[in-house]
């Protein structure tokens, strides 16, 4: 049997609560008690539940109480009838207030405002206290303690000892599982007596007993269909929604008859069950259904909730456009991919295989070759794909709100924390995907944390004491060699094995060079350009290097579609790009660029030249240079610190 201890200062105290518990739960618990002003407890406090008549008191046993009991502080209450006679005070007067102390004074003085005894002026007064205004009071109120009321006051009215308020009746019974007809009618005739502040509970609870329209209204107003019935299978509550949902009237008045509908009939023969999908062929609607026990006990009541699994179904759009909108979902696909060649093809094929597989994933690949993209893809293509995916760059953040952002913390954890803490990346993602971009960035004890979360898939919250359970799956990138780091001592060699059981390697561009001219379609796709590419500048740009792989080419096309003619030339690269290329199918041209350099130098070694100027000589001298290409080299020649411009209207002169 459960036990129940109830520990105040005063030994009526506990006496009288123990009386009140014992109307409840002396069936159901031991009910003992503990009165600090007479025992010396020196021994462990060991009870289910720990009843307390305040949290001042607690403060005196916190240490000894056990760590499996069930805390419970007392809500006081008076029985109607004696605060009634407080009504009958005439306005203004001045009233002692008597208790064992000063700050119980003041409470019952708070609790009585409460109830809406406020016209007269209430004194709070204990023994040990001294108080000139005594002698102008003539009546004392007291809950209960005659004996402490001061000789010289001539009237003395005595509202009895405190009573526990049904709040706190109604939280015990929760804890040990109580409910029922039999409960409830106590409740009701034990609130009656009372001066509380459950009064609309009472009423509330009176009229869901004595009748049932109050209840039936509120089942009705949600928007599921709900049955509750008997372990007899009669109806005692079938919501008007149901019958909606089948497209049926429900009856004018009385419960359903189960009789006549197959569909009802099979609800009320089925075992208990969460979520199950049940196919209505009559009426054509697929339904949701969850049928549960009501209140446990030898006469079990259920209760059926039927979902309409459109209705979900539109909710579960509606909620990933809310993801969507706050960036917690992929946005990318394989198809987003863009490839001809096999070294693409196979890294995709190795890919989709891994994103069936719940496991921890990392991508290997230089800067620029799409780690992200392929991150989203593989998301996409796992069973977790209706599920959040989120993303964060491991170099951009500081170790400390690196932890922050992926472990959230707990309210006043820190200086500047929000209040009521915050959620942490790995709880936002909880049954999704989390990107751990740069990983190979991580600090030495952040990988021990991420070690820790890969091992035991819980997480602490900075600040906090509670260990969270979290259903992540991890996916990691990174530009560097994690060998290397691990011989460097920069990188755990443990935390290496955790995550690269699965490595994806992401080829670079220069390896799959066939891919690049459909890489650049979609590129001027995605602008809705026109322009035409020359076949030499095809070339050039089929066997560049890209040291910045796929990020460097769509800056380079983005360049040339902004910045070049309707007609794409080598001539329209930009001038980082445009020089110290040594391949031989450019001799031709790099000569006569050289040349043309050349004469530059000449012209401007002896005096400074404007630019306007420089044109034409060159012009003079038989080279077919527009102003555009012309800028273009001086932009280069500038670069290599061989020209530099004069101020003013200077010019331009050669660097001796």
């Amino acid at each position: 049997m459960k036990t129940i201890k109830v520990v105040a200062v005063e030994k009526r105290a506990v006496e009288s609560y123990i009386e009140n518990l014992k109307i409840f739960f002396e069936k159901h618990a031991v009910i003992e008690g503990i009165c600090l002003r007479e025992q010396s407890i020196k021994e462990k406090v060991d009870a289910d539940i720990i009843v307390v008549s305040n949290a001042a008191i607690f403060s005196y046993i916190s240490d000894i109480v056990s760590n499996d009991s069930q805390i419970i502080y007392i809500d006081l209450a008076f029985y109607r009838k004696d605060i009634e006679k407080l009504t009958q005070i005439s306005k203004g007067t001045d009233v002692l207030l008597v208790d064992y102390k000063e700050y119980m004074a003041i409470s019952t003085i708070a609790l009585l405002n409460e109830y809406g005894i406020n016209h007269i002026n209430m004194i709070p007064y204990s023994p040990d206290m001294y108080l000139k205004s005594v002698k102008n009071c003539s009546i004392a109120v007291t809950p209960g303690l005659i004996d402490l009321v001061p000789k010289e006051i001539k009237e003395i009215i005595d509202i009895g000892y405190r009573k526990i308020d049904i709040n706190t009746i109604t939280a015990i019974a929760s804890l040990l599982g109580i409910s029922g007809y039999e409960f409830n009618r106590k409740i009701i005739e034990y609130s009656r007596s009372l001066c509380n502040k459950s009064d609309v509970l009472v009423t509330t609870l009176k009229n869901i007993n004595e009748n049932k329209i109050h209840i039936d209204a509120i089942l009705d107003s949600i928007d599921d269909g709900i049955i509750i019935h008997d372990h007899n299978k009669n109806i005692l509550h079938c919501s008007k929604h149901l019958c909606r949902l089948m497209n049926i009237e429900p009856p004018a008045y009385g419960p359903c008859n189960q009789e006549e509908n197959m569909l009802c009939k099979e609800l009320l023969s089925m075992d208990e069950t969460e979520n199950k999908f049940i196919k209505d062929n009559e009426h054509n609607i697929t339904m949701v259904v969850t049928k549960r026990v009501l209140n446990h006990s030898d006469d079990n009541n259920y209760i059926i909730i039927i979902k309409d699994a459109e209705s979900i179904q539109n909710i579960e759009i509606d909620l990933r456009k809310s993801l969507i909108n706050k960036g917690y979902i992929a946005k990318y696909s394989f198809k987003d991919i863009v490839y001809y060649g096999n070294a693409m093809k196979k890294t995709i094929e190795i890919a989709k295989k891994v994103a069936s597989l719940n496991v921890t994933t990392l991508l290997y690949g230089e800067t620029g070759t799409g780690k992200e993209l392929m991150a989203h893809a593989i998301h996409n293509n796992s069973p977790r794909r209706n599920y959040p995916f989120l993303a964060i760059n491991c170099a951009a953040l500081s170790e400390n709100l690196l932890e922050s952002e992926l472990f959230g913390y707990e309210e006043g954890s820190f200086t500047g924390a929000k209040k009521g803490g915050k959620k942490g990346l790995f709880e936002l993602a909880h049954n999704g995907t989390l990107f751990l971009d740069e990983i190979s960035c991580v600090s030495q004890s952040m990988q021990m944390k991420l070690l820790r979360v890969l091992q035991e898939r819980e997480i602490m919250r900075i600040g906090g004491t509670n260990l969270i359970p979290i259903n992540v799956r991890i996916i990691a990138s990174t530009n560097e060699d994690l060998n290397k780091l691990i011989k460097n001592g920069t990188f755990r060699r443990d935390l290496y094995y955790r995550i690269n059981n699965f490595t994806i390697t992401i080829p670079p561009l220069r390896e799959r060079s066939e891919d690049i001219p459909f890489i650049i379609n979609s590129i001027m796709a995605s602008h809705k350009c026109k322009k035409y590419i020359d076949q030499s500048l095809m070339n050039f740009l089929m066997q560049y290097e890209w040291p910045g792989n796929v990020r460097e080419l769509k800056n380079c096309i983005e360049y040339l579609i902004y910045m070049g003619g309707d007609y794409l030339t080598i001539h329209d690269l930009p001038s980082t790009m445009m020089v110290n290329q040594t391949n031989t199918e450019y001799d031709d041209l790099l000569n006569e660029e050289i040349k043309i350099i050349k004469s530059i130098i000449n012209i401007c070694s002896n005096n400074p030249v404007g630019r306007e100027r420089l044109h034409g000589l060159l012009q003079n001298k038989g080279y077919d240079i527009t102003e555009y290409k012309l800028r273009k080299l001086l932009e280069y020649l500038k670069d290599k610190n061989i020209i530099c411009y004069g101020k003013g209207r200077t010019g331009i002169k050669v660097i001796k």
